[in-house]
């Protein structure tokens, strides 16, 4: 089980790569991850679980990045949510007792070992059952005996398609921005589809088509007769409420006309065995004749100059 506090979830497992973290190098391919969303959560979630993943493959060392510091990854796919959140308050009032019972049971089962138990809550002194902390051990008796904790019951596969999380709507909270996607690899599949969907928009409008993403400060050059339109291209894998952009693609887009900026949203994706990517039509909105406005633009970061 991961305890989770970011707008995105089931692509990935990421930790420092420090000591603290060495339960990621437990993890095996096949494992089931169960996602717990903390109390800290930006999108204002209730605490609970909200889905489970398996892992597509092994630990890979140093992949990531962790606040600037060197991380370890582990790709995950089919991430399926529960039919409805498991919150951390029906686990307090339905199974609290139970769940700490299989505690004990462990505590004493290895306490002539002295084996460290990894277990995912404890019990808090005033509000009761806790989560522990990012990753931990998650028994197959405290499974079978919380009925509902996985999407199904065999966990032989699954008999519905993959959702992009979080999903729209649930805990009767209103889903926000899901765009920023930590998994490079992931990202980079999700900015093809979309790329790919922007094209076929101009292509079918009958307009020629080049992708200059890699050398200019936007993404297609579009051309049709004597018209020429400089096009900026963004994907997600979620709802879609705000984009990152870089200051040299506002820049852009203030100073040539026509700009036009495309929004794909809610890409549905699905990562294999083999670590690929596969990825479905998302929901695109196109933006003619766009100009940054100032008052929609909120700065993330500053380069100040030491005197």
């Amino acid at each position: 089980m991961e305890l989770v506090n970011v707008e995105t979830w089931g692509s990935e497992l990421i930790a420092p790569d420090t000591p603290r973290y060495d339960l990621m190098r437990d993890v095996r391919v096949g494992d089931v991850v169960l996602h717990w969303v903390g109390k800290n959560n930006p999108m204002k979630f209730k605490s609970g679980m909200y889905g489970a993943s398996l892992v597509a493959r092994e630990l890979q060392p140093r992949a990531g990045d962790w606040f600037g510091k060197p991380a370890s990854t582990i790709p995950l796919t089919g991430y399926t949510a529960l039919p409805r959140p498991y919150l951390l308050t029906d686990l307090r009032n339905q199974h609290q007792e139970n769940i700490l019972d299989v505690r004990k049971e462990l505590e004493r089962e290895f306490a002539e070992a002295r084996l460290t138990i990894y277990f995912p809550f404890q019990r808090h002194p005033t509000s009761g059952l806790k989560n522990q902390g990012y990753l931990f051990k998650m028994p197959a008796e405290v499974v079978k005996r919380v009925h509902g904790l996985l999407p199904d019951s065999d966990w032989g596969g699954f008999d519905r398609s993959l959702v992009a999380p979080p999903v729209s709507g649930q805990n009767d909270v209103k889903q926000r921005y899901a765009g920023f996607c930590a998994d490079p690899i992931l990202k980079k599949t999700i900015e093809m589809q979309a790329v790919g969907q922007a094209t076929a928009h101009y292509e079918a409008a009958g307009y020629s088509v080049e992708d200059v993403g890699a050398y200019r400060s936007y993404d297609l050059l579009v051309k049709r007769a004597s018209e020429e339109r400089h096009v900026e291209v963004e994907g997600s894998q979620g709802y879609v409420q705000k984009v990152i952009l870089t200051r040299k693609e506002v820049a852009h887009a203030n100073e040539f006309e026509p700009t036009d900026l495309v929004v794909v949203a809610e890409i549905p994706w699905e990562r294999h065995y083999d670590g690929s990517n596969d990825t479905g039509e998302g929901i695109m909105s196109v933006y003619p004749d766009w100009r940054p406005s100032p008052e929609n633009l909120k700065p993330l970061s500053y380069e100040y100059y030491l005197d």
